[in-house]
C-alpha cells in the first residue's frame, strides 16, 4: 500500500548506484597510493550498496505494477537490475571467503567484483534512463 502512495524508485535507485561507482573509486586510489583506510571503506560502501539493491530493485518491481508498465525496455532494465542485485549479493559471500582462506588475492578478486558490478550497474541505469527520457515513464505530467 505504501508504495502505490510514494513512487519509491526513482528516489532511491540513485543510493547503490552511486556507492558501487564510489566503492570502486576508493578501490582505484587505494591501491595507487597504497592507503589501507581507503581500502576499507570501499568495503564498507560495496557492503552498504550490495544490501541496498535488494530494496531499489523491489520499489522498482512495486513500481511497475503500480503503474501497470509492460515493454520490452523494461524488461532488459529489470533483468540487469536483478542481475546486479544478484551478482553483488553472491559477492559478499565469495568475499568474506577470499578475505579469510585466500586473503592473498582478496584485493585482486575484490577489485574485479567492484569492475563487474559496475559495468552491470551501468547497463542498469542505461536502460532506466532510456525509459524515462525515451518514454517518458515515471513522468508526471
Amino acid at each position: 500500500m505504501f508504495e502505490q502512495l510514494i513512487p519509491l524508485h526513482p528516489k532511491l535507485v540513485h543510493f547503490p548506484i552511486a556507492l558501487f561507482v564510489t566503492a570502486l573509486g576508493f578501490e582505484v586510489f587505494a591501491l595507487l597510493l597504497r592507503k589501507e583506510r581507503l581500502h576499507q571503506t570501499a568495503m564498507y560502501l560495496f557492503v552498504v550498496a550490495a544490501l541496498a539493491s535488494v530494496v531499489v530493485v523491489r520499489s522498482g518491481i512495486w513500481e511497475q505494477a503500480r503503474l501497470h508498465l509492460n515493454h520490452p525496455l523494461l524488461t532488459q532494465h529489470r533483468m540487469w537490475a536483478l542481475w546486479t542485485m544478484g551478482f553483488s549479493l553472491a559477492a559478499l559471500p565469495v568475499l568474506w571467503i577470499s578475505k579469510v582462506f585466500l586473503s592473498k588475492y582478496f584485493r585482486f578478486v575484490f577489485l574485479i567484483i567492484l569492475l563487474a558490478v559496475v559495468g552491470l550497474v551501468s547497463f542498469t541505469a542505461h536502460h532506466g534512463g532510456r525509459m524515462v527520457y525515451e518514454y517518458g515513464v515515471g513522468v508526471e505530467n
